[in-house]
């Protein structure tokens, strides 16, 4: 084999892998990707809980105020 026959053939190789890593690299980041938006969903959902739960909390309270203020008279 030639040197200008085994530079090419090095080229190619480099070539070829370099475009594995990159298509690698992309699929990693939408991985990545459909990861941390699965994690702020989850955070929401909790984040949404509790805004409930303080909503009930809020209105329990309310509750309680006009039972004690038609009890007071």
């Amino acid at each position: 084999m030639e040197l200008e026959n085994t530079f090419y053939v090095i080229g190619i190789v480099f070539m070829s892998l370099m475009t594995l890593i990159i298509l690698a690299l992309v699929v990693a980041v939408f991985a990545i990707k459909a990861k941390i938006n699965a994690i702020h969903q989850r955070i929401e959902e909790k984040f949404n809980t509790l805004m409930e739960v303080a909503e009930m909390g809020e209105t329990l309270v309310h509750k309680a105020k006009d039972f004690a203020d038609r009890h007071k008279k």
